[in-house]
């Protein structure tokens, strides 16, 4: 399953591609989730449960063309932002609009890279720092499978470079 985002760019760190968007500190979005077929068909995700988690990094972030994001140096912030058990979700959301019509969203809340929060804060971008922070939010989708009745689970990342407002 691969998840595509309006409006993003394809995120390079250590040869691996995945999807970005940069967001500001103190903005908050929703994102809109269509699970569909390859043929444009939507899915019926009744009984798939959704579920969010988060990784802080920082990173130097270079943009080869309006379409790419290259991040290098990129070092995990230690100790990592937690809500609890080593985990960073509290804030973030992922849930169903319509599951029989395969439409769900996101939420990026606006306190994702803010400097506050406990037990551990979450890193806060500043001008004087010449490094991003990049977040890695990462979409869970566990699922029953049809054929076998194993449990399937589908994590989708999605990195998020955050900017100082």
């Amino acid at each position: 399953m691969s998840l595509l985002l309006n409006g993003s760019r394809t995120l390079t760190i250590a040869g691996t591609t995945l999807q970005c968007v940069e967001i500001y500190t103190g903005e908050s979005y929703t994102i809109p989730v269509d699970f569909k077929t390859s043929n444009n068909v939507a899915i019926d995700c009744s009984g798939w449960t959704l579920s969010t988690s988060a990784k802080f990094y920082r990173g130097t972030v270079t943009y080869p063309n309006s379409a790419t994001a290259t991040v290098a140096n990129l070092t995990k912030i230690t100790p990592q932002p937690s809500t609890g058990v080593g985990t960073y979700s509290a804030a973030l959301s992922a849930a169903y609009v319509n599951a029989a019509q395969g439409t769900a969203y996101l939420y990026i809340p606006s306190n994702l890279a803010n400097g506050t929060g406990s037990p551990e804060a979450t890193p806060q971008p500043d001008l004087t720092d010449t490094d991003s922070v990049i977040v890695i939010v990462t979409l869970q989708i566990t699922r029953t499978d049809t054929v076998s009745g194993l449990i399937d689970i589908s994590r989708e990342p999605i990195g998020f470079i955050v900017r100082y407002q």
